[in-house]
């Protein structure tokens, strides 16, 4: 363990503060050299650290260092990533101790690739079962999850559907998930489950559990009654590869560290090969730092820190995906999967906010799912303080239960063979592991005491729209508008029963107030016959029988 000398443990904050301060100016002036591509053509090490954190106000110390902070820390300590020795020096002088977890993690990955070799060739000997639902021996590219999903799609039609983003990446690559539930295809008002990965590039793992769900749901549906009844009475929306461009230059080892987006200049696409250029490791925006739910501090304003928060919320393609996506889906349950720390981890994010009004609720859940992979579950805060993450927006614009799973203990892309542990379970949880606090998550979705149901009658083939306009306010007080909407036909029998989330949002029961949805009865060419204002409570329901949509229909 490294111990700073007696005189470093005096130096003022306030120098580590300028120091800190001093390269995000000079970066935004002038463009210094990359201090990570200068720790590489120097050959300096990059290591993984455990740095002592003794109290709340150490790691918010560390935080202001613009470090690589590796998302996993624990009673008194925080890890991170140190490129060579301008980040050790940084570290002496503002008076920190660590420990190294990993001397040379260039030497690990490729310590990792043997092994995920070794691996593969004794699976296909035989001498080791490929017990993944998939049979995957080997971390995937981005080409092996299209054509997975695509794969997917095309063997169970009546199951899974395929879909396409919103928007193209930064480099122009389309973002494509996998929609399954029992009759794909139909407008049914079933509530939805949506779990997303690789968030951050370097975080493999997060997108191999994604998508591993999906081939697990419909290999045993009709096999396992647990997933037989979900797929019944839910939908489950996968997107494992959230962030294509970053992923691709970490899988293809362009840059294995590499963690944000490929947003090279605020405003402006990178050109043709300018991500991968070594000069331009460290910039980008931080995907899981860009939601508009509390946007700002708890994320950094510098380019090139490793959580840089963007030039404004929702100011990349890819987070506004997701939002999209959320938006026009009944989400009432959410898993974003990351590497690591072994964490269940729930709102609120920052310190200084209250409990949500759905702790109770929201800590039974998260841990219970704790209860089944072994993690700790937790408030996001006690990992370190963090704003604009994709819960910071989906639990309070919508008010459905959004968690961060923090996979694995020490390594943002271990052994491809952990990644069968981490969904099985291993040791105390062998046979359970993710795999089991998944399923859970999944049967939450379809309970009505954690969401809300609207029931009624109307015309069959009516569509029926739920929408509300709002605004989300960031940190700063800047008010950004957001609309849910979703829609559902009404089927051949002339009733229906949707499964939506409650009508007011968290962040306004906080406040003792109420709100509504406006439901619209419509013909299939858009025009409103009926309009209501709708308000339902976290596990109400309210009848809407639309008798007027019914006479004009």
């Amino acid at each position: 363990m490294f111990r700073p000398n007696r005189w470093t443990r005096i130096i003022p904050l306030a120098l580590a503060a300028v120091l800190a301060v001093g390269a995000v100016n000079q970066v935004q002036a002038s463009a210094p050299p990359d201090r990570k591509a200068v720790a590489a053509e120097s050959g300096e090490l990059i290591q993984l650290l455990r740095v002592d954190t003794a109290t709340q106000a150490d790691r918010k110390r560390l935080a202001t260092l613009d470090l690589d902070l590796a998302e996993s820390s624990g009673p008194g300590y925080t890890d991170l990533v140190a490129y060579g020795n301008s980040d050790l020096r940084l570290l002496r002088l503002a008076g920190f101790s660590w420990s190294v977890i990993e001397g040379d993690l260039v030497g690990a990955d490729r310590e990792r690739e043997k092994a995920d070799a070794e691996y593969a060739r004794a699976v296909a000997a035989k001498k080791v079962a490929a017990t993944l639902p998939s049979g995957r021996t080997a971390y995937r590219q981005l080409a092996d999850y299209n054509n997975d999903l695509a794969s997917l799609a095309q063997q169970y039609p009546t199951k899974a559907k395929l879909f396409t983003l919103k928007e193209s990446s930064l480099e122009n690559r389309t973002i494509r998930g996998l929609e399954i539930s029992r009759n794909v295809s139909t407008s049914d008002g079933k509530p939805v489950f949506l779990m997303i990965g690789l968030h951050h590039a370097r975080e493999w793992p997060s997108g191999e559990l994604t998508i591993e769900f999906a081939y697990d749901l419909l290999k045993n549906d009709g096999v396992d009654s647990r997933i037989t009844s979900i797929l019944d009475k839910s939908r489950v929306v996968v997107v494992p590869v959230v962030n294509p461009d970053g992923f691709t230059l970490s899988r293809t080892l362009g840059y294995e560290l590499k963690r944000k987006n490929c947003r090279i200049v605020n405003g402006q696409l990178p050109t043709s090969g300018q991500c991968a250029q070594s000069s331009n490791q460290s910039r980008g925006v931080d995907l899981n730092r860009n939601y508009s739910g509390f946007w700002g501090p708890g994320a950094s304003s510098s380019l090139t820190s490793e959580t840089y928060r963007g030039a404004s919320a929702f100011s990349e393609p890819e987070s506004r995906n997701i939002q999209a996506l959320v938006s026009q889906h009944q989400v009432t349950t959410l898993i974003t999967n990351h590497t690591y720390s072994n964490l269940v981890l729930r709102e609120p994010g920052y310190a200084g906010a209250p409990k949500t009004p759905d702790e109770t609720i929201y800590k039974a859940l998260g841990d219970q799912m704790a209860a089944q992979n072994g993690y700790r579950s937790q408030y996001s805060y006690q990992l370190y303080d963090t704003t604009g993450v994709t819960e910071d927006w989906s639990y309070y614009a919508t008010g459905g239960l959004g968690f961060t799973f923090e996979h694995g203990a020490n390594s943002f892309h271990p052994a491809f063979s952990n990644v069968v542990n981490y969904y099985y379970g291993s040791g105390s949880t062998a046979g359970k592991g993710n795999r089991a606090a998944y399923l859970l998550a999944a049967e939450s979705t379809i309970n009505p005491a954690r969401h809300s149901v609207i029931t009624g009658s109307g015309p069959a083939g009516a569509v029926l729209r739920l929408k509300k306009s709002f605004t989300t306010k960031t940190w700063n007080g800047t008010q950004l508008p957001d609309v849910l909407e979703t829609t559902m036909v009404v089927p051949s029998g002339g009733t229906y029963t949707w499964h939506t989330n409650p009508s007011t949002r968290p962040i306004v029961v906080q406040a003792g107030g109420t709100e509504s949805w406006m439901l619209t009865c419509e013909r299939p060419d858009g025009q409103v016959l009926e309009s209501r204002a709708i308000t339902v409570a976290r596990g109400g329901s309210v009848t809407a029988d639309l008798v007027g949509c019914k006479a004009a229909f």
